[in-house]
């Protein structure tokens, strides 16, 4: 006997929500064509402001990951540069101080 009551009750319920529906969709009402206009207009103002700050962050992003090839490549020639002057000293030292000796 305690089921029937309780199924009555949660039909109760429903029918309440489902009246309840019908009655916020009977207020509605279409957007009127000066809101919908001006929606728009706000649209098209943030697209104009927003676009040109995509495409500066793009190039600063571009330039930068061109500096940063620069960079890495300047880091690698100046430890070829290293070298390449560790093996000049190599060589004279061998011309000024070894030959010499090799002709005594």
């Amino acid at each position: 006997m305690h089921d029937k009551k309780e199924l009555e009750s949660y039909k109760d319920i429903a029918l309440h929500v489902n009246n309840s529906d019908d009655s916020e969709k009977s207020t509605e009402t279409n957007l009127s064509l000066k809101f919908l206009l001006y929606t728009y207009a706000v649209m098209i103002v943030g697209f104009l402001l927003l676009l040109p700050m995509i495409y500066i962050k793009n190039q600063i992003y571009y330039h930068s990951r061109d500096i940063n090839a620069l960079w890495s490549e300047y880091f690698i020639l100046m430890e070829e540069n290293r070298d390449l002057n560790q093996k000049i000293k190599i060589i004279r030292f061998k011309k000024e101080v070894l030959d010499p000796l090799d002709v005594e």
